[in-house]
């Protein structure tokens, strides 16, 4: 089985207490079928142009497409690794922030290459570093932790890319600032985001079988949540997945009202 590997982060700029890293992964034999379904899901939910987290604001096709949008990974082939990073309890981050990031994206694309067992395609996408090859170190520090742990060697590349051109990173962008946006409501309760991202936040904490969106999962390969440093696995608390799909869509009533 070979694999398009899409990641993307959030949280990494500004004042947020957490930053997250994301990775879907989309079989390639399963790619036209992907990206036909989430072009479709933009035409029937009125979104135009890129789809991005930043972007979900105040209509309920906006909540909507980040609900279909979980649901399509859970019921497809397709699955999706993240790693929450508590900025104030990883000292890396403290003493330099770029490698620090390369770090945990490292140890998530390990974590995730070893659960699949398959080749890997990694799109990341584009970021403005100092050192201009943190795409190809990552790979290549990936695996060789993969040998040491007596796997294959099976990421195959690891390059930037511009998320106009690719689905795929439109997606990772929505789920992972789902994912990072939930652990940072929990750990600044008083924060309030857009009416949409609220709304998508209870079906999709519903869809997973949760009352928050906030929780890390036990291993999981088809939907995994890892909260880090250790201090912070399992807080609030570590939660299986039990999906269930018999959640309603955002009604236009609900952003209005």
């Amino acid at each position: 089985m070979e694999y398009y590997v899409y990641g993307d982060e959030s949280g990494t700029t500004g004042s947020d207490r957490c930053y997250s890293i994301g990775l879907l992964c989309v079989r390639k034999d399963r790619l036209q079928q992907f990206e036909m379904y989430v072009q479709e899901l933009k035409r029937k939910h009125g979104i135009i142009g890129e789809l991005k987290w930043s972007k979900i604001k105040n209509s309920a096709g906006q909540a909507n497409i980040c609900i279909e949008l979980l649901v399509m990974v859970l019921k497809s082939s397709c699955c999706f690794h993240s790693i929450v990073v508590q900025k104030g309890l990883y000292r890396n981050w403290r003493e330099n922030r770029e490698m620090a990031f390369y770090q945990t994206y490292t140890y998530l694309l390990k974590n995730t290459a070893a659960r699949l067992k398959s080749s890997l395609e990694v799109l990341m996408d584009q970021k403005v570093d100092k050192y201009k090859k943190h795409d190809e170190v990552t790979g290549i520090i990936a695996n060789n932790m993969l040998a040491r742990i007596g796997r294959e060697k099976s990421v195959k590349s690891v390059t930037m890319n511009d998320s106009k051109e690719y689905l795929g990173l439109q997606v990772v962008d929505i789920l992972t600032g789902a994912v990072n946006s939930g652990y940072l409501k929990f750990i600044s309760p008083q924060l309030i985001l857009s009416k949409s991202k609220e709304l998508a936040f209870n079906r999709m904490a519903g869809i997973l079988g949760w009352d928050k969106f906030h929780y890390d999962t036990y291993p999981n390969r088809d939907f995994n949540i890892w909260h880090f440093p250790t201090d912070i696995r399992g807080v609030p608390e570590t939660r299986s997945i039990r999906p269930c799909y018999k959640i309603n869509l955002v009604a236009k009533n609900e952003v209005d009202g």
